[in-house]
């Protein structure tokens, strides 16, 4: 099966259409645009027919829980002997995306994307009238940002579904997400470590550096079809040499903000426990929040429920709210007890490594060190209000579990109160790091991981943002005579 793409050959097209896949376009504003795209880099017009078929489409994916985007683009034309798919998968999106992200490459369990990526793309093949058994079938090249290329490229190594991938500051792939949704490569894990089918988790009992480099082995043959470009600025990139990830492929890195060392070196300092944690908590602290405020992120971490808690403000406030609103109470009792003890464990292992983590930031020039005391201060109170909310519900438990109803209404009303000091000091130490410069801090770390912050092209360098009064024909003159690359970025 031929590789020589006749039609997306360019890093700087593949780019562009990966970028468009996040502006949520109709089908047919989505082939005007890859038209509009073609003759903007070649100063020709696109010598193919083009069909676009996206999931929102697809039978398959018509009951999917699992949150997975993309559209398939088909070029066909006989007279030029053009045949090839592309299939888009689109990046971390929602909040199915961010919790997709927690099971899937942090903890390396979950694979549904990649299942339902291959499910799509053999649906996509048949809208499209492509027959996959035919030696001289269409390739089928994959296209992704960001989550999508742990999806793309699960999906390639695993099912066999692409040809050849391309991909931009992608979440690298996990080896114990593969041990689990690929057989061969489980089999041959088992065989190699001498670990039992019967433990699924006996793969986490493997020395991490020999499980990836057994992976990288084990897949070196399909490696060769795999092609990213990275920022070294990439939140992502820094996390993909924690356990479980393994990188694959020829990569082309590119320093997007060159005034910064980037990530990478500081995540490689800080032990494994405490990076898994941290990331844990900030991905739920995050989902949470979006899902709804700081308040619905305090429930969901905590347990407690601040609708109810809210309304205590004295004695009376609070007896009157257990009368009213008793089985939120038991609820939320139960939730408090059920899920503190182990976002306790998390949060501690992040304080107790606190000042070595965030003076790294301090030495690559990301933070100051007020800024850095700032953090671990109210980390550290965090930590402490945490402490005191699992003591008090505990006592609380136990005497609920006198069943004697005057204890437990003396206890509740003291706990409630107590409960509701813990948690608004909680939420004041929140909003003391929610500050200005750290917020622009994330923007810009957040800047090295999104498409336009890589530079394209050999000439890197300037940007020319395409409007409606662009002029492709006199862009691509000016690019030929002056022999220089200008980026091309789509925001229209």
């Amino acid at each position: 099966m031929s590789t020589d793409h006749k039609i997306l050959k360019t890093d700087e097209i593949r780019l562009r259409l990966v970028e468009l896949e996040y502006d949520d376009l109709s089908n047919e504003e989505f082939i005007k645009r890859i038209k509009r795209v073609y003759l903007e880099e070649f100063g020709e017009e696109l010598p193919a027919n083009v069909d676009v078929f996206h999931s929102s489409q697809s039978k398959m994916l018509k009951s999917d829980t699992s949150g997975y985007d993309g559209t398939a683009i088909h070029f066909s034309s006989e007279d030029n002997n053009i045949d090839e798919v592309y299939v888009i998968s689109q990046g971390s999106q929602g909040i199915e995306d961010w919790e997709y992200n927690v099971k899937s490459m942090f903890a390396g369990l979950e694979y549904s994307q990649a299942e339902k990526t291959r499910d799509f793309v053999e649906e996509a093949k048949r809208e499209f009238g492509v027959i996959a058994e035919e030696e001289d079938s269409a390739p089928v090249i994959g296209l992704s940002h960001s989550l999508a290329h742990n999806n793309n490229t699960t999906a390639y190594l695993a099912y066999d579904t692409f040809d050849e991938i391309y991909s931009v500051n992608g979440a690298q792939t996990n080896y114990y997400q593969l041990y689990y949704a690929h057989n061969n490569f489980a089999e041959e894990v088992r065989k190699h470590f001498n670990i039992s089918r019967a433990d699924s988790d006996a793969i986490r009992n493997i020395d991490p550096d020999k499980l990836r480099t057994f992976a990288e082995d084990f897949y070196k043959d399909k490696a060769k079809s795999i092609h990213q470009i990275i920022s070294e600025d990439d939140p992502l990139y820094a996390v993909s040499g924690v356990r479980g990830f393994f990188t694959l492929g020829d990569v082309r890195f590119v320093d997007s903000i060159p005034d910064y060392p980037g990530l990478r070196s500081i995540m490689d300092d800080i032990p494994d426990d405490v990076v898994k944690d941290l990331q844990e908590l900030a991905i739920q602290y995050t989902v949470s929040s979006q899902n709804g405020g700081a308040n619905a992120a305090i429930q969901d971490l905590l347990g407690v429920n601040m609708g109810v808690v809210n309304q205590f403000d004295g004695i009376w406030s609070v007896a009157k709210v257990y009368a009213t609103n008793q089985s939120e109470i038991d609820t939320m009792i139960r939730d408090v007890n059920d899920k503190l003890p182990g976002l306790l464990a998390q949060v501690k292992t992040v304080t107790t490594n606190a000042d070595i983590i965030f003076q790294r930031f301090v030495d690559a020039g990301y933070i100051s060190v007020d800024q850095k005391d700032l953090i671990v201060t109210e980390l550290t109170n965090i930590q402490k209000e945490l402490d005191g909310m699992q003591k008090s519900i505990s006592t609380l438990v136990d005497i609920r579990d006198l069943h004697n109803f005057s204890a437990q209404l003396g206890g509740d009303i003291g706990t409630y109160l107590k409960i509701k000091e813990q948690a608004e000091a909680i939420q004041g130490s929140l909003d003391k790091l929610d500050k200005k410069e750290f917020r622009e801090l994330l923007a810009m770390i957040k800047s090295g991981h999104q498409i336009p912050g890589t530079p394209k092209g050999t000439g890197g360098g300037k940007q020319i943002l395409f409007g409606d009064g662009y002029d492709p024909y006199h862009y691509q003159r000016e690019k030929r005579n002056k022999g220089k690359y200008f980026s091309c970025v789509t925001y229209v």
